[in-house]
């Protein structure tokens, strides 16, 4: 069974690379680290975990729920490598999850992030991004706000650049590009892709107060079912309360035919307060409501959203990390709610330089009027990392 895991894991793999957005991104990634490599170094670290955790709802099911302990082994490669004018970084990590009392449960996990950033002047910056994971379960409360009950494998994959352009020093521009590939197991939701090309321009009116605007074209394509558009116009701004505090706040319309054929338009608002003392303390507020083409299903999923995320370094060798999140939602068609809270806390603890030990507990509750949809989960785990 752990054997075919991996050759579906690998045969949609291969059919990503096949396709033309995957090498249209290989062949600028190609052309712009080919100089880059053969000039620096790389910096390679290896990291292995163990993770013992308690999980009260393995299925995320509404009822009939299954319990167990679960352990989780982790290898992690990353490679880093920085220049004068560029930087190179790629993460990857296989998990090999195993359950004391439901072996059929037992999968393999694997993500890869990449990111490159490349400055061609002063003016003209480029960055390359991509980030492929497989998994069997949310990795976040944002990847579960609008999921459907179940656990199954998903495979999702972003690919994308942006290019920004500084006229002036208060004048800049960027232009972007993202495809997104859902692909679920035979048992989870339809498989679709995502498009998403826009632009930005920045105006800083002065080093406190820095306005945008911001157009976005989005296109999502499910198999065997029509497909959606939105036509997105953002205008923002952001403000430094201080050098480590600023807020941003953003509002505009979005003009959206859907994939029952009508055409809506709609609000789009967002706010975040930001606190970034350094690297390893920083706090966030955010809150966005909008109507989006959800990657589960074939409808609008209408809905807001508000998250609380902290980030502590408590001492030399303790730090650690609190985020609440809340969400309502409502597919258009379907006339299915959702309302999730969740709540995640860890603490972390550094051994040595190279171990440490991590303890933490995730709570999450999707309340729903539809069976499909909701679910209670309470998560208790500790963990050990070495880097080699």
């Amino acid at each position: 069974m752990q054997g075919s895991f991996i050759k579906n894991f690998m045969g949609r793999c291969y059919k990503y690379m096949h396709s033309k957005v995957f090498w249209v991104f290989f062949s600028v990634a190609l052309v712009s680290l080919a100089p880059a490599c053969y000039t620096k170094p790389f910096d390679v670290d290896v990291t292995g975990s163990i993770k013992m955790a308690y999980d009260d709802n393995i299925s995320y099911a509404t009822t009939n729920r299954l319990s167990d302990f679960v352990t989780n082994l982790q290898t992690g490669l990353a490679i880093l490598q920085q220049g004068e004018a560029h930087q190179l970084s790629l993460q990857t990590d296989v998990i090999e999850q195993i359950f004391v009392d439901h072996s059929n449960f037992d999968n393999t996990s694997e993500d890869l992030k990449f990111d490159y950033k490349q400055d061609f002047s002063e003016y003209d910056h480029l960055e390359l991004k991509e980030n492929l994971t497989h998994s069997y379960e949310p990795t976040s409360f944002e990847d579960a706000f609008g999921r459907s009950t179940g656990r199954y494998s998903t495979l999702n994959n972003q690919a994308g650049f942006s290019y920004t352009h500084n006229f002036t020093g208060q004048v800049s521009s960027e232009v972007h590009y993202v495809n997104t590939v859902n692909d679920y197991s035979q048992n989870g939701p339809v498989n679709s892709i995502l498009h998403q090309a826009g632009t930005k321009v920045s105006y800083a009116w002065d080093t406190a107060n820095i306005f945008n605007a911001t157009y976005d074209y989005f296109r999502r394509i499910f198999a065997k079912a029509p497909s959606a558009t939105i036509n997105s116009l953002l205008t923002g701004a952001r403000h430094y309360f201080t050098p480590q505090l600023f807020a941003d706040l953003g509002a505009g319309p979005d003009f959206i035919s859907s994939f029952n054929g009508k055409n809506y338009i709609k609000p789009h608002y967002m706010a975040a307060l930001t606190d970034q003392v350094d690297a390893n303390n920083r706090v966030s507020l955010t809150f966005e409501k909008q109507d989006t083409t959800d990657n589960y299903t074939e409808d609008l999923f209408n809905s807001w959203r508000t998250a609380l995320n902290f980030y502590k370094q408590l001492s030399q060798r303790l730090s650690t990390f609190i985020s609440v999140f809340y969400g309502q939602g409502r597919y258009n068609d379907l006339r299915v709610h959702e309302n999730l809270t969740g709540v995640q806390t860890q603490l972390n603890y550094a051994i040595t330089p190279k171990t440490s030990l991590a303890v933490g507990y995730t709570y999450s509750d999707s309340l729903s009027n539809s069976s499909n949809y909701g679910y209670q989960k309470n998560y208790v785990y500790f963990s050990v990392t070495i880097k080699f």
